[in-house]
């Protein structure tokens, strides 16, 4: 398992038995909403979902479109 995973779910672990958020994020430096987020993603989908998913956009509204790119025939 991997150190962030790992650490991640310890985190979510200690919350769960505390139930006590400022307590965990004192003793793991990290913020509360840091916390809340991976609590929400663990209860949607398990250890999965304390994967680090992608921060690239998933659309540019600056990006250029050129010629070749216009698909015609609408």
């Amino acid at each position: 398992m991997k150190h962030k995973i790992k650490a991640r779910l310890d985190w979510v672990k200690l919350y769960e038995e505390t139930k006590d958020a400022g307590l965990v994020c004192h003793r793991c430096g990290i913020s509360r909403p840091t916390l809340r987020k991976w609590c929400r993603r663990f209860q949607k989908s398990g250890q999965d979902g304390l994967e680090e998913l992608s921060r690239r956009p998933k659309n540019s509204p600056n990006r250029k479109i050129f010629e070749k790119e216009i698909i015609v025939g609408f």
